[in-house]
């Protein structure tokens, strides 16, 4: 029996309601749609984008909060297979950091009009981002594991440093503080140990590929990888950090994923798609 999974929708105004897929936001580790209601999900509604947020398995308002250390990563490709159920048609798939890797798994197995991946957790998983934390700040790689153990709850500064750039709003950092959770090791130990051979190829598709120049968890080199794997090229935004969505200058990502879709999705698209 499929878990019952949180599904957030926003709906464009009528008058202002693009020819286009509609769009299905897919959070990170820790988080849940939450993440995406704050700005994303208004500002691409207003821009005529049908919206909408799925919390994976054991996250957010979906259930399996309670067998949370036993769900997988194929256990969420699942959750979004049963979310393009609910949905009136095939979306573009966002997907931040862990929901980017989801999405790459997915796409190994389905088809879709598109993709974005926004500081996604690259093909290789875990490992060497792991490892480049670890040499270079070895505290915060501490701390991130004290915390998935439920030993350890970060301060705001601590917080700020390690999701979000210098300049970051309070409210940002409050928001994470009062939703933040832990994240599923089984789902987590499937990021980290990821047999490079057993990565499915991808059908081509039309994908954008996002990094932030002050994330402290995905580097350039991960950002690169993952663009490399779907055959574009890699984009890095200055003056952001891992949370891209919440953090100050967070209309900066969305108006490059904005002019990325209006690229793929013209106006004609529906007429040249049935031609």
């Amino acid at each position: 029996m499929s878990p019952r999974l949180e599904l957030l929708h926003q709906a464009p105004a009528p008058t202002a309601a693009r020819l286009a897929p509609p769009l299905l936001f897919v959070h990170g580790a820790f988080c849940g749609a939450w993440c995406w209601r704050e700005y994303f999900m208004p500002w691409f509604a207003r821009q005529g984008y049908d919206c909408w947020a799925l919390s994976l398995e054991g996250h957010g308002a979906s259930e399996g909060r309670d067998y949370l250390a036993a769900i997988g990563v194929d256990d969420y490709v699942r959750n979004l297979d049963a979310a393009l159920k609910q949905l009136p048609a095939a979306p573009v798939m966002v997907g931040h950091s862990m929901g980017g890797y989801v999405v790459q798994q997915y796409l190994s197995r389905h088809k879709l009009p598109g993709a974005a991946l926004l500081a996604s957790v690259p093909p290789g998983g875990l490992a060497s981002s792991s490892l480049r934390l670890l040499t270079q700040a070895p505290a915060l790689f501490l701390k991130l594991n004290m915390y998935q153990h439920g030993l350890y709850d970060p301060e705001f500064i601590e917080l700020k440093d390690m999701l979000l750039s210098p300049d970051a709003p309070e409210s940002a950092v409050e928001l994470l503080i009062s939703r933040c959770q832990q994240e599923s090791q089984r789902a987590l130990m499937d990021m980290t140990l990821v047999n490079p051979l057993a990565n499915r190829p991808l059908t081509r598709l039309p994908a954008l590929v996002l990094g932030a120049a002050e994330d402290r968890l995905v580097g350039p080199e991960d950002v690169v990888a993952t663009a490399r794997r779907l055959d574009v090229a890699a984009d890095i935004l200055p003056h952001l950090g891992h949370m891209m969505m919440l953090d100050t200058r967070w209309e900066s990502a969305a108006e490059w994923l904005a002019n990325w879709l209006e690229r793929q999705f013209p106006e004609d698209w529906d007429q040249a798609l049935s031609a």
